[in-house]
């Protein structure tokens, strides 16, 4: 028998993707071997935009929507009305609550932006900044004169230009959309962890309910 001829062609080994760059898996193919590799300056249209991540020591207090540090790009369509709704969120917090409940203000808007669809793409900018307030403020008791800090749910409906019966139905929407209750660790202040009468109880395989620092005394 004929032995079949060895093919003088190489076969190429498949290109390790995962070893190069994320900004040069987007680059186009090279044409010759003169070209170079160039890193492109803008995204590619892939419509979404990278987040901007910033030190969180070089934020400050109020730091505004374009430099939060995004855990994840958000969505392109939403981004320019995302960055109005929290812009809104960051001045009413900054002149009338505080940075904490911007941070968390923050964090939900970020959540609502993330649904497919997203439920901002409906709605006007401060309905949805007085219902992330409202949502927030209702589970930490921001509404409650014997809390610091304290707002009136008709006075941040005020800063934020809508009516209370407005503010609070966006609120009970957002709430429900996220499962929001009281002493939700997703969504507490600090304070408002630490008064947690739940924090430190647990649940047994036997469904039995324990107080975790009884355990840890004995």
């Amino acid at each position: 028998m004929r032995k079949k001829k060895e093919s003088g062609k190489t076969e190429q080994l498949p290109l390790d993707v995962d070893a190069l760059p994320d900004e040069q898996t987007h680059a186009k193919p090279l044409q010759n071997k003169s070209e170079k590799k160039v890193t492109p300056s803008v995204p590619p249209p892939t419509g979404m935009i990278p987040a901007e991540p910033v030190p969180l020591e070089r934020l400050g207090r109020f730091p505004p929507v374009k430099d939060f540090p995004f855990s994840a790009p958000i969505p392109i369509v939403i981004r320019p009305k995302f960055e109005e709704i929290g812009e809104i969120i960051r001045v009413v917090c900054r002149d009338n609550i505080d940075e904490e409940y911007y941070y968390l203000g923050i964090l939900l808007l970020e959540k609502l932006a993330r649904k497919r669809p997203s439920p901002l793409l409906a709605g006007k900018t401060n309905v949805w900044a007085a219902g992330v307030l409202c949502a927030l403020g209702t589970i930490n008791f921001l509404f409650d004169k014997s809390t610091i800090p304290y707002i009136s749910k008709e006075d941040l409906a005020d800063c934020c230009g809508v009516k209370q019966s407005t503010a609070s139905e966006k609120g009970r929407l957002i709430r429900e959309l996220f499962k929001m209750s009281y002493w939700d660790l997703r969504f507490s202040t600090i304070k408002m962890h630490h008064r947690n009468p739940m924090k430190n109880l647990i649940v047994t395989g036997n469904g039995f309910i324990l107080d975790l620092r009884s355990i840890l005394m004995r």
